[in-house]
């Protein structure tokens, strides 16, 4: 049997921990960006067809010149399901573009909402905070919106930074002409970036809402009306090019992780080879052939070379989980529907975190490691009332929550309570059992495990 050279074993062992690599960030991310083959073609989009018999939540396609924003248009039956779920329905730290759950998709509301995460190079709804330099906004004045039976177009004319919880703005449910004309009127006073041009009640509007990491529950919309018209793409080059783990700040610190793992199983890999290749010649049989004396290699000393580089990628993999990362498996139902009980969750060791409203985090209580949302940071006044989460005297309108949220009067703090700096205050999604602030109050940032990057469905192990 011809035994593998050192350079072979080498490129062996590079060769199977980049398909480790691959296959494992495969398995927490889907592009945000293989959906070409699924565009609509014309007014038939029998590709766009296929992509709803893979999930029948697609129901459109929306699109926006001069930008990444070429994407399926889903609606779930809640407002959840999409923001950690891709447009073929597998889990995704992308999302999808979605409709609000209480719009028609056949776009007949007065003013219907769109979601999608502010991910990292113009993923997603990357590209909606650009909209807010007046260049980039006089640009890009049209889009289009396919419902699966004709196209629209989308004519933009303004830009605002509002809050989440905003129920004027978030209302897709106006029926009332004075509201509607209040809400018109409103869009154009607020507006960072506007465009002049007669909007009236009879207009149907189109809301794109992002999050911005700069302010608390802050969001970034840009607001457009449906028109007849299909405008004429000014920008007809292919999409802008999008690197391949451009998929958010967390993630891709957790890819730079991995890369750098591998940049070190690569130099440790070097000095081993240098150290054991005397070892590697010590012949088995020597040949004399033509006066030359030639080495023939054993392959058990081959074997023993793959054991070691084994050896030192396991190594890395622990010190890169022990000091950089973690993994935790969730252990009850506490952060349901969001994490469910068993599944597992990564987080970010390295550095001081700054979190904002919405985060996930990693934490412990009585020695019991458990996964939190963030719903107030260091400044924020909290306040639990009758009608329920109140920050800076604001209530909380969580999509996500489906429980009521009460104050734990027997064991719990009292509020309302200021968030002191250095700490955040932290509320499980299953407001009725999690123990959380509500009970050890806000908690030091340093104190926290980390923040969530990902996380892997019990189900999809």
């Amino acid at each position: 049997m011809k035994s593998l050279t050192c350079k072979q074993s080498r490129w062996l062992v590079a060769f199977f921990s980049c398909l480790f690599l691959l296959v494992f960030s495969n398995s927490l991310t889907t592009h945000a960006f293989d959906y070409e083959e699924f565009r609509p073609a014309g007014e038939e989009g029998r590709g766009f067809e296929e992509l709803q018999e893979i999930n029948p939540d697609v129901f459109g396609w929306i699109t926006v010149f001069g930008t990444n924003i070429d994407y399926p248009l889903l609606q779930g039956e809640d407002n959840f399901r999409y923001l950690d779920h891709n447009a073929r329905g597998l889990p995704a730290l992308t999302g999808a573009i979605f409709m609000d759950v209480r719009n028609d998709n056949d776009f007949s509301n007065f003013n219907h909402i769109i979601y999608g995460h502010d991910m990292n190079r113009d993923i997603i709804f990357g590209a909606i905070g650009d909209f807010g330099q007046e260049q980039f906004f006089n640009d890009r004045e049209f889009g289009l919106i396919y419902t699966g039976e004709r196209h629209y177009g989308i004519e933009f004319f303004a830009f605002l930074l509002v809050d989440a919880y905003d129920q004027e703005i978030y209302s897709p449910t106006l029926d009332d002409p004075e509201e509607q004309q209040a809400l018109i009127d409103r869009l154009f006073d607020e507006a960072i970036q506007s465009r002049d041009i007669d909007v009236t009640t009879s207009d149907r509007l189109v809301i794109l809402s992002t999050c911005t990491p700069t302010v608390t529950n802050g969001r970034h919309i840009l607001v457009g009306r449906l028109i007849d018209e299909i405008p004429q793409d000014p920008f007809p080059l292919d999409r802008l090019d999008v690197e391949l783990f451009g998929l958010g700040f967390s993630l891709t610190h957790f890819v730079i992780g991995i890369s750098i793992a591998l940049v070190l199983i690569g130099i440790a890999a070097f000095f081993f080879v240098r150290r054991i290749k005397r070892i590697r010649q010590l012949p088995i049989r020597i040949i004399d052939h033509n006066g030359k004396k030639k080495y023939r290699n054993s392959i058990w000393l081959d074997a023993f070379f793959l054991l070691m580089n084994a050896t030192v990628i396991v190594a890395v993999a622990i010190l890169l989980f022990t000091f950089v990362f973690g993994a935790t498996q969730v252990r009850d139902s506490t952060m349901a529907p969001a994490v469910r009980e068993g599944d597992i969750v990564f987080f970010q060791r390295m550095g001081t975190q700054e979190f904002v409203s919405g985060d996930l985090v990693v934490v412990q209580f009585e020695g019991n490691t458990q996964v939190r949302r963030v719903v107030a940071v260091a400044g924020d006044t909290v306040d639990i009332t009758y009608n329920g989460l109140e920050v800076n005297g604001m209530l909380m309108q969580e999509l996500h929550i489906f429980e009521e949220t009460t104050q734990f009067a027997d064991i719990g703090i009292t509020f309302p309570v200021v968030v002191p700096e250095g700490r955040v205050f932290v509320l499980g999604d299953s407001r009725t059992r999690a123990t959380d602030s509500r009970v050890y109050g806000p908690i030091l940032i340093e104190d926290t495990l980390g923040g969530v990057v990902t996380f892997i469905r019990r189900r999809n192990l």
